[in-house]
């Protein structure tokens, strides 16, 4: 029979197990979740189809999340940073760099080159959102918090740029305010799908014309 220290000492280490066994199982859920999702809909998208994607029962699927629409946020969550680590997007290594360059123009550049590799992963699941919107009352609250989440996000972007301009004795056009609603429109979805989608053009055309827009807007 082990002893009472070797029991308490090969717990922690079952208990990581089931923890990495769990990650993993969600992992594979919103994997499967978001490529349906961006296949076929989210209307014609069932709890079966992202079980059977998955590899997993229907009954785990629910067990993890609860509903599609939960699913269909944390996929979001999880394709916005790239990850399901829980750390949030402005206290990643990317942010803290932005923050911390002093350069004006190198700052615009770096949000700008931030926004192009953040839409490169999730124009796909953004539409699907917006899509949805529109007929499902629950998905139109989340596209909404999803917008209030981001006009908050480029409310504070746009104030760190000014605040570097300010330092740095730049002829600013605009109020913080007024820079956080022209940031947070340069950045919509709407954009990115005009310009690549629609219009074809690449995503170093596309980070550019964000960062000269950006510029132009803000200063004189």
């Amino acid at each position: 029979m082990p002893s009472v220290k070797g029991i308490d000492e090969e717990a922690p280490k079952q208990e990581s197990r089931r923890q990495r066994a769990a990650r993993q199982t969600r992992q594979r859920i919103l994997s499967a979740a978001h490529d349906l999702f961006v296949e076929q809909g989210y209307a014609t998208t069932t709890i079966q189809q992202i079980a059977e994607r998955a590899d997993v029962a229907w009954q785990t699927v629910y067990s993890v999340f609860g509903n599609k629409v939960a699913i269909l946020s944390n996929a979001f969550d999880v394709t916005v940073a790239g990850d399901d680590d829980p750390v949030r997007v402005m206290d990643r290594p990317f942010a803290q760099t932005i923050r911390e360059t002093t350069d004006v123009d190198t700052k615009i550049r770096l949000h700008a080159e931030h926004m192009r590799e953040t839409y490169a992963r999730i124009a796909g699941i953004t539409g699907v959102i917006e899509a949805a919107a529109g007929a499902d009352p629950e998905i139109a609250a989340l596209w909404q918090k999803l917008q209030d989440q981001r006009r908050y996000g480029m409310g504070h972007a746009a104030s760190d740029i000014l605040q570097a301009a300010r330092a740095a004795g730049r002829s600013i056009r605009v109020t913080d305010e007024r820079a956080g609603d022209v940031l947070w429109f340069l950045t919509g979805p709407w954009a990115y799908r005009a310009l690549i989608t629609d219009r074809g053009w690449t995503l170093d055309e596309y980070e550019d014309w964000m960062a000269r827009t950006t510029t132009d807007q803000f200063f004189g």
